[in-house]
Order: C-alpha cells, then sequence, then structure tokens
C-alpha cells in the first residue's frame, strides 16, 4: 500500500482527535508538544485550518509519538496506534 501518512488532504480532523485520544493526551498537551497554542489543535480537530503546515506539524507530532494514518483508496479512513506509543501515564482531560 502506497504511504499516504504525509498527504494532508487526506488526513481529518477526526483522526488527529482519535490519534490524540489513543494516546491519552489533551488538547494542551498536543498543542505543547507541537509547539503550538491550544486554538489551533481545537481548530484542527474540528477541520477549521487553513494552514496546511498546522496539519502537517501536528499530524508529525502524533505519527512521532506512535499513530499511523490510514486513508485507503475507497474512502476509509482510520488511525492506528503502535505498542511503543508515547501514550500519557494517566489519561487526561480535554
Amino acid at each position: 500500500m502506497k504511504d499516504k501518512s504525509y498527504d494532508v488532504e487526506l488526513i481529518t480532523g477526526e483522526q488527529l482527535k482519535a490519534g490524540r485520544i489513543l494516546l491519552g493526551w489533551s488538547q494542551r498537551t498536543l498543542a505543547a508538544k507541537a509547539y503550538l497554542s491550544q486554538g489551533p489543535v481545537t481548530q484542527a480537530e474540528k477541520n477549521n485550518v487553513r494552514k496546511k503546515s498546522t496539519i502537517m506539524l501536528i499530524a508529525h507530532v502524533l505519527m512521532e509519538a506512535g499513530i499511523e494514518f490510514i486513508n485507503h483508496e475507497d474512502g476509509t479512513f482510520g488511525v492506528l496506534i503502535k505498542p511503543d506509543a508515547d501514550r500519557a501515564d494517566e489519561r487526561e482531560d480535554g
């Protein structure tokens, strides 16, 4: 299968949010790891970001932590978490 992980057009806000939740991270934690304020993370999860670079940055942080974005040609999409992912010690709110 062709690696489409970095095709920003295919990564959805739902995938970003699902990846964050699988890691047990709050929006604030993800924002801090991406050197962003919380606002861009919130907007990205709502598919309301104009800058592709913001989505790319958030996706990169999630991927580095062990998240894999899946986008099939038939439109099916999802998120996987690797066994050695950088999960929060305790679930965070948000």
